[in-house]
């Protein structure tokens, strides 16, 4: 259960490896304020909760009828209807608006995908939202850096320089996965 949760979370990081929400991620990393913590708790009870109903469909009716093809439209439903609930309240309570829809969505997707029960479907599902936060301060972080070090006639756009810094880090995740590393190699 661990290996799955380190797995996800940093080595086949969602945002790295699949790409879901990279540029998502580009953009949010502008500033972290107090809306971007309220859209991640949203993404992450809408992604847990929808995650969680479309295995228990998926198992209970579709796979019994036959039409387990379907499972993208279920799990699409489920998670609109879901995500609806949540940015209600969300709205209620702290009169903010936390639409997203594309980086969770595929979230569930993945976890459905790559999982074979409903506890593994929740461990991808939570380890890739986590991965998708994790990342989020490390961006901050290089997009300020990257303003420092800068100078101001500089012509090149700070979003390149941003996904220059993505393409390293995903090279420095995967370079310990060569197989001159591994055991009785040397």
């Amino acid at each position: 259960m661990i290996n799955m949760i380190f797995y996800y979370l940093f080595y086949c990081s969602a945002v790295f490896v699949y790409g879901i929400g990279i540029n998502r991620t580009a953009v949010i990393s502008r500033s972290m304020d107090r809306p971007l913590f309220f859209q991640l708790i949203k993404c992450t009870i809408a992604v847990l909760c929808s995650t969680a109903l479309s295995w228990v469909i998926i198992m209970q009716l579709l796979i019994p009828s036959g039409l387990v093809e379907l499972y993208p439209l279920i799990a699409l439903l489920i998670y609109l209807s879901v995500a609806v609930f949540v940015e209600i309240l969300i709205r209620i309570t702290t009169r903010l608006k936390t639409s997203e829809f594309a980086v969770s969505y595929l979230i569930i997707l993945l976890s459905l995908n790559e999982s074979t029960g409903i506890l593994d479907a929740l461990v991808i599902a939570l380890s890739c939202t986590m991965s998708f936060v994790i990342i989020l301060p490390v961006l901050f972080a290089l997009r300020r850096r990257i303003e420092i070090a800068r100078s101001r006639t500089d012509k090149m756009k700070k979003k390149s320089f941003i996904m220059l810094a993505m393409a390293v880090i995903i090279i420095s995740l995967a370079v310990w996965n060569v197989s001159w590393l591994n055991q009785g190699v040397l």
